[in-house]
Formats: C-alpha cells, structure tokens, sequence
C-alpha cells in the first residue's frame, strides 16, 4: 500500500516541494538496517548463547521477512566478559520492497503501539539525513509476538536516504508517515 502510494504521490509531491525536475533525483530510501544485539545477554548466559541467537533470530525474521546473519565478536575483550568469535548481534539489511514494506508496519503498527514513543526528534536523525530509531521492545511488532520467544529483546534500527541533504531526507522521512515532534 505504502508502496504504491510513494511511487504515485509522494514521489510526485517531494518532486514539487524540493523543485526537481526529474523524478529520479527524488530521494527514496536506500537501506535499512535493522540489528538485534545480544551480546550483554550472551555474557551474561554463556550456556544459552544458542538459544539466545536461535530467538534473535527468530524475531527478526519473523519482523523483516528475511534470515538474518549473526554477527560475530573479530577479537576477546576482557573489560566486556567478551571472548573471540562469540555472537554479539543478528543484523539484517533490506532494500527496495521489502525496506518500504517494513517501513509500513514500523510506522503504522509498531511505533504506535510503543509506550514510551513521543515522537521522532531531530536528534533521531545525522548529519547525512540518515534516521536511527532504537526501541527498547520487540513486542511492539504484531509478528513478534510468540509463546517461542524466551527473552526480551532491544531493536536498532538504521534507515537510509538517497538525498543530498539532511533536509530532504527529513521531508523524504515526513512523507512517509514518521511522527516528528515538533
């Protein structure tokens, strides 16, 4: 839906408001990143760190429609209980449909049903216009919620624009649907 509307409407209106000529130097979002960590819970249970990734992961394929890729700790760090090799978060990457469709449910299902969620500052969003999201609850999402699911998990998320500034990505991401405050 959302789809269909950015590729009729919205394109065509961020075309007028930011006096582009052509449609394709209209932003549109690029990648979007989203990242479970894990790895204050896997030193804290070192012996249900399968378990651990196996729901992380889980969820977030459950969330984006995508198997997501653990990643790994590169060296040991002591100061963090952190050994080599040991799983620190599950990440996935989503373009094209599947990133417009996960913008959708985020903003038309999950930010509403989030408790502590005011709004979107200025301060969500850096110098290049990329807008960083982290939500305390995964529950938030409708497909997330699940009897197999054992922890609680935080989500990151990373969504990227294709405009030249910060202040079109921010009309881009206001046309979408994301609440600002003010």
């Amino acid at each position: 839906m959302l789809r269909e509307e950015f590729d009729k409407t919205i394109r065509k209106e961020l075309m007028e408001e930011l006096g582009e000529k052509n449609i394709l130097a209209v932003p549109r979002p690029l990648v979007g990143i989203v990242n479970i960590g894990i790895g204050k819970l896997v030193t804290s249970q070192p012996e249900n760190k399968d378990k651990i990734v196996e729901d992380a992961s889980y969820v977030l394929s459950m969330i984006t429609g995508q198997k997501p890729r653990v990643i790994r700790a590169r060296k040991s760090v002591a100061g963090f209980k952190l050994r080599k090799n040991m799983p620190v978060a599950v990440l996935v990457t989503l373009r094209g449909k599947k990133l417009i469709d996960f913008i959708e449910r985020l903003v038309s299902y999950a930010l509403p049903r989030s408790r502590e969620f005011k709004g979107i500052t200025k301060n969500f969003i850096d110098n290049k216009g990329n807008l960083n999201l982290g939500l305390r609850e995964v529950n938030i999402f409708p497909e997330a919620i699940s009897d197999k699911i054992r922890y609680n998990f935080g989500i990151q998320i990373t969504l990227v624009g294709s405009a030249k500034n910060k202040e079109e990505n921010i009309k881009l991401w206001e046309k979408l649907g994301f609440p600002f405050k003010i």
